[in-house]
Order: C-alpha cells, then sequence, then structure tokens
C-alpha cells in the first residue's frame, strides 16, 4: 500500500506558520538519494470552476503559476474551467492559450454563427437572408428550437484536441485530466474521465437552454456547473495532496438583488451547486476568486480584462507558489510532461457515419474526401467538416475518434435538416417597392444528389428564380442544372427613337448551365440557353409604339468568388465576378398603334441580328483597420459590342443604386436604380462603415466612371457620385438609409439630391 504523502503545507494558518514548518520540513529532509526512495513528492492539484466568460479568468491564475515555476500534477476542470483546464492539459501554455483567444471571434462561437465564406457558394444566397427558416416534414411546419446545437464551438474544441485524438484515457493526458458534467435525465453528477476529450469539454460547458445536452454512453449530459461547479473531491481521488482551486462561479446574491425575476430564478438554479461550492472549499489549500463580478458574464470579446483579474487575484499567491515548488523540486523533481502537440497525424482504420437518413454515407464521405488508411491533418477535417456544415444538409455535423481495440475509428455524427426547407421576408426599396419573399429548397426530392431551390419577390415588380441542379461525382464539386430566371422593373429613363421616359421592362432567361465549384467561396458556370426581354413604354413614344420584344439564344462564361464574413455589412473579404457571354438575335418583335410585326434576319426590319458580346467584371475589397471600422475599395469595367441604338440591340446595363438590383445592374451611388443605360463603362468606388453601436452604422460611399451611354457610339461621359446614410442590422433584416448626390451632365429630369431607403433582407 502506498504510504500517505506527509501533510507539509498549511497556507490557511498564516505566512509565518507556514514558513517555519516549510523550513522545518526542508531542514529534516533525508540525502537525495534517500528521498527518492523513502519519501513520494507531493503532488499538486487543480481545480477550476465554471463561470462563462468569467472562467477565462482562470488563464491569469494559471500565468502566475508558471512564472512561480508551479505547474500542476492533476487538473479538474467545469464548464468554461474543463475547457481552460483540458487546453493546459493537452499541453498548451497560457501564452498559447491567449494567442488562441485572440485568434477567434468567441462571441461569434458563443452564438453559433459561423463566417459567410464557410458556407458553399450555392448556399451563400439564403444564409442568414431570412425572417424565418422553417423545416417541412411530413407536411407540417415545424417550429425552431432556439437553442443552440454548438456547431461552431465544438468545431474549434476538435481542432485543438486533435494532438489526443486518439488517447481515451485522460489520466494518459501529458497532465491527467477530468471534468464535470450532469445528467439531466437522472440529475446526478457525471465525472468524465475516459472517452472523447472534446466531447467531455463540450458536455461539461453545455449550459441548460443556450447548448443542446451532449449524449455521451447514452447519458444525456449538460453543464456540471448546475450541482459541481468546481471539482476538488475528484482532484483528491485522482491523487493530489495540494488543492489549488480558481473559483469564478456564482455567490449568493443579496435581498437588493433578489428584486427581479430573473434574480430569484439565478438564486434558485445555483443554489445547490453554491452550497456544495462552501463544501468544496473546505479541501482547497489555495483558494483564488478572481474579481470578476462586475464583468457580463457572456461577453467574450475583450478576453484579456478577465485575464487580467485572474492573474491579479493569484499575483498575491506568487511568491507561496514559487517557495513550494521549490521545496517539491528539492524532495524529487517533477517529471517533464509528454509533448503531443506535435502530432499532426491520425490514420484512421474506418469510417462510420451516424444519424443520417435523408444524405446517404457515401454522399458525405465523397465530400469529406477522406478515404480509411490515408493519414489526415486537424486542417484538413476542420476543413471538410465545415465544407458539409457550408452545404445546408445537417443542423449539425461533428466528428469524434474512437480507439477500438486496436484500430482508430472516425465517427461522423449528422443531425439532418429536414428534406425540405421554407424561407420567408418582407422587403422594401426604391427599385423594387414593397415586397414579400418567399423561397423553399429540396434535396434528393428527385434523384440521389440532387437539390431544388425556388425563391419569389412577390410585388408589383416581381422577380422569381428555379434551379434544378444535379451534381456529379462524390466530392459533388460539379453540377448540371436548369436555371429558370424571371424579373420585371422600371427603368426611370430609356430613349426609345429619340424620346426618353419611363420604360417597364420584363425579362426572361432558361439556361441549360453547368457548375463546377473551386472550394467553398468560389464557382465557375458555363450556360447556354434562350433569353427573352419586353420593353413597354410607360410614355407616348412617337410613333405610338407600346411594346418591344427580343428572343436571343445566348452562351456564357461566369466565374465569381465571395469570400465575405457576412453578408450585410461586412467587415473583411473579397467578392469579384469575371463573365464573358455571346448573344443572338432570332427574333424580334414590334407592337405599336398601327404595326404589330414579328421580325427575323430575313425580314430584320429596326432589329440587328448581329452576334454581339458582353465582358464584364467587378471587384469589391473589404478590409477593417478597426474592429468597429472598415472600408471597401470597388471597381467595376463593361464592354458591349455591336450596339447602334437602344432599339436594335437591347444590349445595355444600367447604372445606379446603393447596390445592385438585378442582373444588368450596376452599383453606382449618386443616381437612382436603373437610371443611366449604358454599353461600355469603367469605374472605382470607395465605402467607409462605422459601427458607431452594435447593429447601428454610419456609412458614407462614394464613386466615379467613365461611360460610354447605350446610344452613343463615340465618346465618353465622366460622372461621379456619394451617398451618406445609416444602417442598423435588425431582426427583419438590414435597415439602410441616407442621402445621395450625382454629378452628371446629362441628368435632365432628375434631381442632383436624392434619397435612398431598404428594408429587408434581399432577393
Amino acid at each position: 500500500m502506498k504510504k500517505a504523502p506527509p501533510q507539509y503545507y498549511f497556507p490557511n494558518t498564516g505566512t509565518a506558520f507556514y514558513a517555519a514548518c516549510l523550513l522545518m520540513m526542508i531542514f529534516l529532509l533525508p540525502s537525495p538519494a534517500e528521498a527518492q526512495e523513502e519519501t513520494a513528492r507531493p503532488s499538486v492539484g487543480l481545480a477550476l470552476s465554471g463561470g462563462a466568460a468569467h472562467g477565462l479568468a482562470h488563464i491569469g491564475v494559471l500565468k502566475v503559476m508558471e512564472e512561480a515555476g508551479l505547474r500542476p500534477d492533476y487538473i479538474t476542470g467545469v464548464s468554461m474551467g474543463s475547457i481552460v483546464g483540458g487546453m493546459y492539459s493537452l499541453g498548451y501554455s497560457t501564452d498559447s492559450i491567449i494567442g488562441i483567444l485572440h485568434d477567434m471571434d468567441m462571441n461569434l462561437i458563443m452564438n453559433n454563427r459561423i463566417p459567410e465564406n464557410k458556407i458553399i457558394f450555392e448556399e451563400k444566397k439564403r444564409f442568414y437572408n431570412s425572417i424565418m427558416s422553417l423545416p417541412i416534414k411530413s407536411t407540417k411546419v415545424l417550429l425552431p428550437s432556439g437553442i443552440m446545437n454548438g456547431q461552431q464551438i465544438e468545431n474549434m474544441l476538435n481542432y485543438y484536441a486533435w494532438p489526443a485524438a486518439d488517447i481515451n484515457d485522460f489520466s494518459r493526458l501529458p497532465i491527467p485530466f477530468s471534468c464535470m458534467a450532469v445528467d439531466i435525465v437522472t440529475v446526478t453528477k457525471r465525472e468524465l474521465k475516459s472517452g472523447y476529450l472534446a466531447d467531455a469539454m463540450r458536455a461539461s460547458m453545455a449550459i441548460p437552454t443556450v447548448f443542446t445536452p451532449v449524449e455521451i454512453d447514452s447519458a444525456l449530459l449538460v453543464d456540471g456547473g448546475l450541482l459541481r461547479n468546481i471539482a476538488v473531491s475528484e482532484l483528491k481521488e485522482m491523487g493530489a495532496d495540494i488543492i489549488i482551486g480558481s473559483y469564478t462561479g456564482f455567490h449568493l446574491k443579496n435581498q437588493e438583488e433578489l428584486q427581479t425575476a430573473t434574480g430569484i430564478i439565478k438564486q434558485i438554479g445555483f443554489m445547490h451547486a453554491y452550497w456544495d461550492f462552501n463544501n468544496e472549499k473546505e479541501k482547497i489549500d489555495f483558494l483564488i476568486e478572481p474579481a470578476v463580478k462586475d464583468l457580463p458574464s457572456m461577453e467574450f470579446n475583450n478576453p484579456d480584462t478577465i485575464i487580467q483579474r485572474g492573474y491579479k487575484a493569484a499575483l498575491v499567491y506568487r511568491d507561496e507558489f514559487r517557495r513550494l515548488a521549490d521545496s517539491l523540486n528539492r524532495i524529487a523533481p517533477q517529471k517533464p510532461i509528454e509533448n503531443i502537440l506535435d502530432r499532426q497525424y491520425h490514420t484512421f482504420d474506418r469510417i462510420e457515419v451516424t444519424g443520417n437518413k435523408i444524405t446517404d454515407a457515401a454522399q458525405i464521405t465523397g465530400v469529406l474526401d477522406i478515404e480509411p488508411r490515408q493519414k489526415v491533418d486537424q486542417e484538413q477535417l476542420r476543413e471538410g467538416i465545415e465544407l458539409l456544415y457550408g452545404k445546408a444538409w445537417f443542423e449539425k455535423i461533428r466528428y469524434r475518434v474512437v480507439p477500438r481495440n486496436d484500430s482508430l475509428i472516425l465517427v461522423l455524427d449528422c443531425v439532418e435538416r429536414p428534406q425540405t426547407m421554407l424561407y420567408g421576408s418582407v422587403h422594401y426599396d426604391n427599385a423594387l417597392k414593397a415586397g414579400l419573399i418567399i423561397g423553399f429548397t429540396s434535396r434528393n426530392l428527385i434523384t440521389r444528389r440532387s437539390v431544388i431551390s425556388a425563391d419569389a419577390y412577390i410585388a408589383e415588380y416581381f422577380r422569381y428564380n428555379l434551379n434544378v441542379i444535379q451534381f456529379v461525382g462524390r466530392n459533388q464539386k460539379f453540377g448540371l442544372s436548369v436555371n429558370l430566371t424571371g424579373d420585371n422593373s422600371m427603368y426611370p429613363s430609356l430613349e426609345i427613337r429619340g424620346v426618353s421616359g419611363a420604360v417597364t421592362s420584363t425579362n426572361f432567361y432558361n439556361m441549360l448551365v453547368i457548375n463546377k465549384r473551386i472550394g467553398l467561396n468560389n464557382m465557375m458556370n458555363i450556360s447556354a440557353g434562350i433569353e427573352n426581354m419586353y420593353l413597354a413604354p410607360e410614355y407616348p413614344t412617337a410613333c405610338g409604339m407600346t411594346r418591344l420584344r427580343y428572343n436571343y439564344i445566348s452562351e456564357s462564361f461566369d466565374y465569381q468568388a465571395n469570400t465575405l464574413n457576412t453578408k450585410h455589412f461586412p467587415d473583411k473579404g473579397i467578392v469579384y465576378q469575371l463573365a464573358a457571354a455571346t448573344s443572338k438575335l432570332y427574333s424580334g418583335y414590334i407592337s405599336s398603334d398601327s404595326l404589330n410585326a414579328e421580325c427575323t434576319s430575313e425580314n430584320p426590319h429596326e432589329f440587328s441580328f448581329d452576334r454581339f458580346y458582353t465582358f464584364r467584371g467587378s471587384l469589391s475589397h473589404y478590409f477593417s483597420p478597426h474592429r468597429k471600422v472598415s472600408f471597401n475599395l470597388r471597381g467595376d469595367a463593361l464592354f458591349i459590342t455591336g450596339t447602334d441604338s437602344v432599339t436594335a440591340n437591347n444590349n445595355f446595363f444600367l447604372l445606379g443604386g446603393i447596390q445592385s438590383s438585378g442582373r444588368r445592374s450596376v452599383q453606382a451611388a449618386g443616381f437612382h436604380p436603373y437610371q443611366i443605360a449604358v454599353r461600355e463603362l469603367a469605374g472605382i468606388g470607395f465605402e467607409t462603415d462605422i459601427e458607431i453601436f452594435r447593429d447601428v452604422h454610419l456609412t458614407f460611399s462614394a464613386n466615379a466612371f467613365a461611360i460610354r451611354e447605350a446610344g452613343r457610339t463615340s465618346g465618353y461621359s465622366l460622372l461621379a457620385g456619394y451617398s451618406a446614410g445609416a444602417g442598423y442590422m435588425s431582426i427583419i433584416g438590414p435597415i439602410k438609409a441616407g442621402i445621395m448626390q450625382g454629378f452628371y451632365g446629362e441628368e435632365s429630369g432628375f434631381n442632383k439630391f436624392k434619397g435612398y431607403i431598404s428594408i429587408g433582407y434581399n432577393f
């Protein structure tokens, strides 16, 4: 039987007495050779409590211990303490953990929003772009649970716990570790000391009503802080002789603080854990309680302040920690910890998929693009999981690594979205007016690996889009699709036969498309099909013309990239497009008071049947020198061949508006949407965005263009404009309003000063 180590340390009885005892112990120690045989080195245990963001103060406590040369031999953690403790037990230093915190957006992780540049290109349009996103299952519309599933935080934990992916006994970690959770079914404490480390940490911090529970070995686990918010007894059972505790958890509220329902609910919810803390703290030799009560417990954007509070609270013990470390090292040197952080690769003997019913395992592993017995690193696996999640097939998808006998198994756990999703929103802007946006998507409805998506903007000026795509290949980077698109718009000033006025334009595009996705954020399309375009003047023309129709056969190549971190008020990323198209009119139609004629190449009338070409490029680069300030540099170029008049070819684009309003629209601050018809242009623009309060933005933009108008055969016009406004990210989508001014010599009929407004998500 192992002899119990002598109790040399009495920090709670006074510094002088403690120092005297420590000196006596040192002088009475036997020689080093005898000590190694007769005296066991007392072990140090570190217990880290929960406390949400307050738990980041534990890093400051560990920093002081590092400076004192005192390394724990065992660590227990609860909730946030399990994450800090688990990371430290893997071998990450405090500086490494602080660096990781600085590199990530903790608020983004905690609210389960993933950056848009992690969403697959085909899904970017719908991502965070609707008021409602409801699943349809068995002919019923299901309401969302409103509970975060922890996708983001699990991605993070999996990534940093990767070096220990093949270790299922936490006592074999560089620093032995365990963490606490609560089985919500039996309402009992559950110590997690084996299994998959990332799962254990995630279960320990599964705050009820905030994160979904985690199922481990048939137990449904939530935050351990409900019943035990600092695990000291478990630390002693692991073998710790000297206990250091860092507590950032709940303290009972006074009578004044219990005047609200929230205060009373918290008091009731945490009173058992606080009672347990009072019992556990009696076993702690060094109790450190950082002063973090005045800081928000769910605010993760300023970790340095919280870490500094922990450092300051522990600093008073640094000299004692140093003397303790020296005395322990005189008894016996501490064994160096094994460095496992250099492990980059694991090789899996088998890949298992669970929870999938709609999407078969071959589709999932095909997108993941990992084979058994292939060397896999953490970055490759993270990108694969992000790619699968970005396809919007799953409410959640995570991986676990399971050592089984002599094999290493990669397990993919899926929580699928229903086969069909319904989307809805409202929108208003100067160009489209007020309308309702409705859309739906359905997977594998027609064939395996097929996706149907449909959207409609129901308003005075309508929009619709129907796309049916069949993916080809196991990794689903190639697709064949049918795309049917229509739009109806009002052009405020378009010249027909020398007279300008408002014109209603209705366009239909029916295309066959070959899609090639490159990574998450790039898409290449080659398409061919028929375009039908209608122009209906809203003013009496000189010849009595009432309608024009153009029917084209078109082929196009389009390459797009979108790395924006968010669709609305972005502050990082690039959007660009390179497009080339060729079109040829195969018939036209003129309707007037005296003539209704269909025209062909044999009987062209006023139409031109010459083939023409369109080349377009655009680039927007968003960057942020400060967390609250972002800039956007933009460039546009357009060149169309063969235009001799608006009536003849209808091959023009339209300049104007603070945002693009359609396929033929080019953004230009200072001008109404669709205000100026152009066939050539080159322009630059600049925009700045300042977030003055949370989700409240001030914006300013300016741009300048050299253009050749649609009816012009030579020469160029110069124009410029600017806008100033405000924006707010509301629950119904972005709201933008402001004023703008344009400088253009041909701007007759329009005021130089204009207002703009846009409400709601975009079509």
